[in-house]
């Protein structure tokens, strides 16, 4: 929004200029120098933390419906990796309760952060660190499953080898959700309210 106002200023003398709003009126002693114009701008928010927050919102709702599909198929999934009578099995269910979880938080950060809401940065950094813990947690259990299917045939490390690119595909969704959370604090840091 942008106000000018025309005037005419004579040292030591006082004015009163009508602005463009009805009953508004802009007072006040002269201290410029003759025939220079002021302009007013209102500070606006940037779009940052409202795309960031809304694509927060989309990856933790396709996060969330993604891990509810997985609980329903937790039984199927021991049993294609060969654990459907083993102490393991547990984990194939526990792990989409914490990618639930996690991806509900995420969701509900995106929205504070849609809402220039401070908290959304580290609810949303929260909601990665647990997804981040829980993914790492699986890389290791899967990686004791294919070692111990591979007990006795020869072939040593493949259980580490599964392991080791779970944590990496697991440290790029990091540092991509990562960032999903970041950028709108350090683009649009003084947006965002506490």
């Amino acid at each position: 929004m942008e106000i000018v106002v025309n005037k005419y200023l004579v040292r030591d003398e006082n004015y009163t200029a009508n602005a463009t709003q009805p009953n508004m009126t802009l007072e006040g002693t002269p201290t410029s120098a003759p025939g220079s114009t002021t302009i007013v701008y209102a500070n606006q928010k940037g779009a940052g933390p409202k795309v960031f927050g809304a694509l927060a919102i989309l990856i933790g709702s396709l996060g969330a419906l993604m891990q509810i599909f997985g609980f329903l198929e937790a039984g199927n999934q021991a049993e294609l990796w060969g654990v459907a009578d083993d102490s393991l099995r547990f984990w194939f269910f526990i792990r989409p309760i914490i990618g639930f979880a996690s991806s509900v938080v995420f969701v509900y950060a995106g929205t504070l952060l849609f809402n220039y809401k401070r908290r959304g940065v580290w609810m949303g950094f929260g909601a990665v660190g647990v997804n981040a813990l829980g993914n790492a947690l699986h890389s290791f259990v899967i990686g004791m499953i294919v070692d111990g299917a591979t007990e006795g045939t020869g072939v040593e490390g493949v259980g580490g080898l599964f392991a080791g690119a779970g944590i990496f595909v697991t440290a790029l969704s990091v540092v991509c959700c990562g960032l999903i959370v970041a950028l709108p604090l350090l683009t649009n840091g003084n947006d965002l309210e506490d």
